[in-house]
């Protein structure tokens, strides 16, 4: 593990409705306060249908929000499409978690492609996110990321790993997914229910203050970049030196003799 110490959170998607999020905040998984939830913002390019509504209960409520999007993408073009409609949706929220690649859809693991190609459309969605200034985590369970990805990936980004088997397993993540709580066979704490939260829950230790970390670094921030044109009128003499300077500044210089 990266760290011992342990932060406790939930993830919720559609799944979870009526969740009373002051009773979260103030309720304790394996007797550690709750700090953050991971919401599923997104399923391809359709965001999820209760986002909006976790998203602001957990903020009202003083609970550190992160995000994770289910990759359906099938191929490194796809791949960044689907990166792109993220960033430009994420711009309308303020993240304090990271921002999870949730790779495990049955559909793209079903075609059958070789390592390499499976960790080159993880790595073309990442990138598009890094570029953006977001911070990133690659989710996903012990079995594909042992059989379906490059080790690469556990160097290059955070890992979020799903493993029930109530040992902690350790391929370097700063996050794991350790069981469903209220579930038959996978509450493999004997959580038994999460404050709050109607019905069953999936519980997370994080061994990483991501809040502060990203707040450190700025990340979550979306880069915002703006065209800038002018125009200036110079003498035959001045050409060569106006033409400088602005090429120094990282302007792309057009000339156009003018008659006046």
């Amino acid at each position: 593990m990266a760290a011992k110490v342990k932060y406790a959170g939930v993830d919720m998607s559609y799944c979870q409705t009526n969740v009373d999020y002051k009773a979260l905040k103030a309720g304790k998984i394996c007797g550690k306060p709750v700090k953050f939830a991971m919401l599923r913002f997104s399923y391809g390019t359709w965001q999820d249908t209760v986002f909006d509504t976790h998203y602001r209960g957990c903020k009202e409520a003083g609970i550190y929000v992160g995000v994770y999007h289910w990759l359906r993408a099938q191929n490194v073009a796809q791949a960044r499409e689907e990166a792109q409609w993220l960033v430009d949706k994420l711009r309308n929220y303020d993240i304090d978690y990271p921002v999870a690649l949730d790779f495990e859809d049955e559909k793209l693991l079903a075609l059958g492609l070789s390592k390499a190609q499976y960790t080159a459309i993880v790595n073309a969605f990442m990138d598009v996110l890094v570029k953006a200034n977001y911070y990133v985590v690659l989710y996903t369970y012990t079995n594909c990321l042992l059989h379906y990805l490059q080790v690469s990936v556990r160097t290059k980004y955070d890992l979020w790993i799903a493993d029930y088997t109530g040992v902690a397993i350790n391929y370097g993540q700063t996050m794991w997914q350790y069981g469903i709580a209220g579930h038959p066979q996978f509450d493999t704490k004997s959580v038994g229910a999460v404050d709050g939260v109607p019905g069953q829950c999936d519980v997370n230790w994080a061994y990483v203050g991501y809040a502060a970390k990203i707040r450190k670094l700025g990340k979550n921030k979306p880069v915002i970049k703006y065209k800038v044109t002018g125009t200036k009128t110079v003498t035959k003499q001045a050409l060569a030196q106006a033409q400088a300077q602005l090429k120094a500044l990282g302007f792309e210089v057009r000339v156009e003799e003018v008659n006046t």
